[in-house]
């Protein structure tokens, strides 16, 4: 398995396809086995780099507290590993709230930077924290994954999609049979870092040519989150999929490519 060791952490990645990179973020509590329905796409064009955040599947969980700073240098030192100097960035939820500091703190490693279903100010969104910490308490209760799998789903996908048994049924065995299963003290640490972050005061700084994408149906973070960014963002791009929840990169995954995708080709 490829890792690489990265100030006190050792991280896990995966480096697919050939040609410019982009790097992919993932959410809250989440390995990068969540960007199925990406990397295969995106890896015929590009370069991908998906990697486990701190805390989370394969990487590092150290019990201390987190900062989206701390793990955007995670990211940044992940690239700099690598030998990669300029990436598109690619932050969903969680993971957008990462590639913010990066594109604040780092901003000559962006080539692109795409926001899905992201925000400024995680702390702020109420139904969003209420969840993360419903989740962890499920978890250091021992709730085995499959129950937390269903637990979790109505909060990313829509209506349409418990209208397919079968596609519920795949989503929670797929879910359950990842041996890579959240730890609650990591998604604590998470959430910890989450809830501290607001970057409403420096986003005016960031320079990169950015997408904000979100789905309309999204109850976590709202279509007015992703509104706000691209207001606070010089030249920001913003698009809203009309049918998508805040799992939209999996239930509607060729719309969310296809807007990456051509987002990505317009900018070089």
């Amino acid at each position: 398995m490829p890792t690489v060791r990265v100030g006190d952490i050792n991280i896990y990645y995966e480096d697919h396809g050939r040609g410019e990179p982009i790097l992919l973020i993932a959410g809250w509590g989440t390995d990068l086995s969540c960007w199925q329905f990406q990397i295969p796409e995106f890896s015929a064009k590009y370069r991908v780099i998906a990697f486990d955040n701190r805390g989370a599947g394969r990487t590092d969980a150290p019990d201390k507290p987190y900062s989206m700073r701390m793990m955007a240098d995670d990211a940044v030192a992940l690239l700099d590993a690598l030998g990669i100097g300029k990436a598109h960035i690619l932050g969903m939820s969680m993971g957008g709230s990462i590639a913010q500091e990066i594109a604040i703190g780092y901003p000559e490693r962006i080539r692109g930077l795409i926001l899905a279903a992201a925000t400024a100010a995680p702390g702020e969104c109420p139904l969003l924290m209420h969840a993360l910490a419903a989740w962890t308490a499920a978890m250091k209760e021992g709730v085995d994954p499959k129950t937390m799998a269903r637990i979790q789903l109505p909060y990313v996908v829509t209506g349409r999609f418990f209208e397919q048994p079968e596609m519920v049924a795949l989503f929670v065995d797929t879910m359950a049979a990842n041996p890579c299963q959240p730890k609650a003290y990591a998604c604590q640490r998470q959430t910890e870092a989450s809830a501290g972050q607001d970057t409403r005061a420096r986003l005016k700084q960031i320079a990169a040519p950015t997408l904000v994408l979100v789905g309309r149906e999204d109850i976590m973070l709202p279509v007015g989150q992703s509104e706000e960014l691209a207001v606070l963002i010089p030249g920001a791009k913003l698009i809203v999929l009309e049918v998508g929840a805040h799992g939209f990169f999996i239930e509607i995954a060729e719309n969310f490519n296809r807007g990456v995708l051509d987002f990505l080709g317009h900018i070089g």
